[in-house]
């Protein structure tokens, strides 16, 4: 201790006297706060999600100032040596103290970034709740859920409890069906086949879940793709099974469906279909871009970042002897334009983080819009017509 004073001594200016140390040091520690803030700050104009990095450093700079202002500050070696045992007590009090949320809440959180089972714009499913994750922070892991809700989780819990998590390179789709015995299942498992692939679904199987007192319990399933369309492809597929069913002739009652009014026996409870001119209009993705819109921003930004390193790494590998050499030219055009939706991505995730920021201001002050956002914002506060960029 006593060397690096000595060490600080000797660049700080004479003039100061005994807290030249402290000055200097002060000095040195606010001009790196800066720096790093610049750093954040161009960072957040880019889109860039810096809410963890930025609040962990922010700690950091905090606790180094508290030390280093206590080791220059000139005072004797006793009464130095008291404030230091004191401000040790005091952390080591609030990490027993806090140990079982923030604490816990920050080392869940190194815990889930290492093991790294999900990202933004990934399906999970939490205490019977689907959601896509829009943002992973220091203490908690945010998502949006089917009705267009943001929904905060500690790390902790999710860590502690099972989550599920859906695959980016495709899940599987299913619906379920409760239906008479009196219908033979050789009938019905070929309507759900058909409802199966009229919702564009691959691999298409039935299961046979259960059966009941009064009914049996059907389950058709199909893989899908595209993940990311998740709650549309569930809603088409329960919408091809009534259709295939009542086309096959197929009654979607149980046994003990009763009503007090006497029916003939040859009555049929199938909805009459009503003549279309024009075929369905197609909304694929349509539901998804409306509930999801965070998450859709969020995982369009990772999605391009990914795939800009694959091409820059692909230009930069040296072409061994006998081998075909790449198309440069033609990398460098897809490089171009994955840069450009890379930096539309990255404008509508910062639009999304201050239109957040501004709902829920909690200081009361008013935040006036940049030119950019305010051009691309509505006066009623919905998003402008620049459509959510997707990875290709």
């Amino acid at each position: 201790m006593e060397d690096a004073l000595g060490a600080v001594h000797s660049v700080a200016p004479n003039w100061l006297g005994q807290w030249g140390p402290f000055t200097v040091v002060m000095a040195l520690l606010f001009a790196s706060w800066l720096f790093t803030r610049k750093v954040f700050a161009l960072q957040k104009n880019h889109g860039a999600d810096t809410r963890y990095r930025e609040q962990g450093t922010r700690l950091a700079f905090r606790l180094s100032g508290v030390l280093l202002a206590i080791s220059t500050i000139p005072m004797s070696g006793e009464l130095r040596g008291q404030l230091l045992s004191l401000v040790g007590l005091l952390m080591s009090a609030a990490i027993a103290l806090s140990s079982t949320s923030v604490m816990g809440n920050l080392m869940a959180g190194f815990m889930l970034r290492t093991v790294n089972s999900f990202r933004a714009g990934d399906y999970i499913e939490f205490r019977n709740e689907l959601g896509r994750v829009s943002q992973r922070g220091l203490l908690h892991v945010e998502f949006q859920n089917e009705t267009s809700e943001l929904v905060t989780v500690p790390n902790l819990l999710l860590v502690q409890e099972p989550y599920n998590v859906v695959r980016a390179s495709g899940t599987v789709v299913s619906a379920e069906v409760s239906l008479g015995y009196d219908v033979d299942r050789r009938d019905i498992e070929a309507a759900l086949l058909i409802a199966i692939e009229a919702a564009e679904l691959e691999n298409g199987f039935v299961q046979i879940r259960n059966l009941g007192d009064f009914s049996v319990n059907y389950r058709a399933s199909g893989w899908l793709k595209e993940a990311g369309l998740l709650v549309s492809a569930r809603s088409r597929l329960r919408g091809k099974i009534l259709d295939a069913l009542h086309e096959a002739g197929i009654e979607i009652v149980s046994p003990n469906f009763m009503n007090q009014r006497p029916l003939p026996p040859e009555l049929k409870f199938i909805p009459k279909r009503r003549h279309q001119a024009q075929p369905d209009d197609d909304k694929t993705g349509h539901a998804e871009e409306i509930l999801f819109n965070k998450a859709e921003v969020a995982s369009a930004v990772e999605q391009l970042q990914s795939k800009i390193k694959k091409l820059k790494d692909s230009l930069s590998v040296d072409v061994a002897e006998g081998e075909e050499a790449p198309d440069r030219d033609a990398l460098k055009a897809e490089l171009s334009a994955l840069t450009e939706e890379l930096e539309l991505a990255r404008q509508l995730a910062k639009d999304e983080i201050a239109r957040d920021r501004d709902t829920s201001n909690d200081d009361g002050e008013d935040v006036e819009p940049d030119a950019e956002s305010a051009e691309q914002s509505q006066p009623d506060g919905s998003s402008s017509e620049t459509p959510t960029p997707k990875a290709k």
